[in-house]
């Protein structure tokens, strides 16, 4: 549209200058001059109103003027309100696509405003979480109850997520177990991903059940094989030393085995809740002297300085057993990973968040960075590291994790090869009582 930016002044300067002319003419120039200017005043304000009415209405496409400064202006409301449907068409298709997209999705998705309000669900997450469309607008906490998820949802972390039992309803379809998972969505949303992990927890059990189970029935004959062992090696060790030694060998395999089994039984009793709530008083110092007392001679028998450097008044509320073995653990493990004339020290430091870090440092071979995820899983064991102490059986980090998830608590692993290794219990600052 061509348009002439000067025909408001050029008009203007047209009827100023014939007003003008007029009231000299009958002789009173000002008098009409000032009703002119008045009455042109009046003039473009009901041209204003009539822009910006025009401006409100959604489906008028008629500009309502075609020149001058008001006809640009109506030109580029006009492109304007354009762009705006345009964008708003193409946002609308975005979103139905998207929701399209996750109703297929086969898991459960919740879109949760900051304050946990529900806004949208697929019907996945219906199914899992027994929600109906009433629900929208209503909070997520007060329809799914279930006080690990409350606790879930107040204490968010990256990449978090928690099983709970899922609601029970009476139909044929029903699922035993949910993951649940929070993630970010925007910048005032959050997506909640809800999946039917029924048939993995039911492995999952199989899997403890068999292992519980096993080992329960090993330890009877493992018990009859040492007894028979000992038995022998009193009988002949002295008169053969070949059957001795062959008889000693046995006797270290069958300790192995049986500690194994003894570990493999904590760790499924640990998986299962079968132990004692971690909720007394313990002297962190005391515990210390007690593994202190129980690793010295080992330590001394490779050469190395084992430090203690943990204040007397510090209390934890846990499980004196629970720290008992995941000091034994970390400091058995620094001891057999450190060289001769090495240094294991056990400290104690508070990090910027408030947290209490009991940490065992040594400085011994380091661990690859390729490892450090994985060294809490049963059984595994960096095969490149060489070990002084081989009877170890894979499981001690393992129970490590599972005891510190009774305090609230969780391992870091700070460690690079040739530099030795840190492993720091982070505890809440709930659990210290300094």
């Amino acid at each position: 549209m061509n348009i002439n930016h000067n025909y408001e002044r050029n008009t203007f300067l047209l009827w100023f200058l014939t007003v003008g002319v007029l009231g000299v003419l009958v002789g009173y120039p000002v008098e009409v001059l000032a009703l002119f200017l008045l009455a042109y005043i009046v003039f473009q304000y009901r041209r204003l109103q009539r822009l910006y009415r025009w401006s409100k209405k959604s489906g008028d496409h008629d500009l309502p003027f075609e020149d001058g400064l008001f006809g640009q202006i109506s030109e580029d409301i006009y492109q304007s309100k354009m762009q705006g449907l345009a964008q708003k068409d193409s946002v609308k298709y975005q979103l139905e696509r998207f929701k399209k997209l996750i109703s297929v999705f086969p898991d459960g998705v919740v879109i949760l405003s900051l304050s946990n309000e529900i806004k949208w669900f697929n019907k996945q997450a219906s199914r899992l979480l027994i929600l109906k469309k009433e629900d929208t607008g209503q909070l997520i906490n007060h329809l799914v109850r279930h006080p690990r998820f409350t606790h879930f949802l107040k204490n968010l972390k990256s990449d978090d997520a928690i099983v709970i039992e899922a609601p029970v309803i009476d139909t044929s379809w029903s699922a035993e177990k949910i993951e649940i998972r929070v993630l970010p969505y925007g910048d005032d949303e959050r997506l909640l991903l809800i999946r039917d992990v029924t048939k993995v927890e039911r492995t999952n059990q199989v899997r403890k059940d068999f292992v519980s189970n096993a080992s329960h029935e090993l330890r009877t004959p493992l018990t009859v094989m040492k007894g028979y062992v000992e038995m022998l090696l009193a009988s002949t060790a002295e008169d053969n030393v070949q059957v001795g030694a062959s008889l000693r060998k046995v006797d270290q395999q069958v300790i192995k085995m049986q500690t194994m089994i003894e570990e493999l039984l904590a760790l499924s009793r640990l998986e299962e809740g079968k132990v004692e709530a971690a909720n007394s008083l313990v002297n962190v110092r005391s515990v210390c002297e007690q593994i202190k007392s129980e690793f010295q001679s080992a330590a001394n028998e490779h050469q190395q300085s084992l430090v203690f450097d943990v204040p007397s008044s510090l209390n934890l509320k846990g499980s004196k057993g629970s720290l008992l073995t995941v000091l034994r653990n970390l400091v058995g493990n620094a001891i057999n990973y450190s060289d001769e004339n090495g240094e294991i020290r056990v400290g104690w430091a508070i990090n910027e968040q408030g947290q209490g870090q009991l940490f065992v440092k040594d400085t011994g071979q380091g661990i690859g960075a390729r490892h450090l995820s994985r060294l809490t899983e049963r059984f595994y064991r960096v095969a490149e590291n060489n070990i002084k102490n081989k009877t170890g059986t894979g499981l001690g980090l393992a129970i490590v994790k599972h005891e510190l998830e009774r305090h609230e608590a969780h391992l870091v692993i700070d460690s690079q090869e040739g530099e030795g290794s840190c492993f720091q219990c982070v505890f809440p600052a709930e659990r210290i009582d300094p």
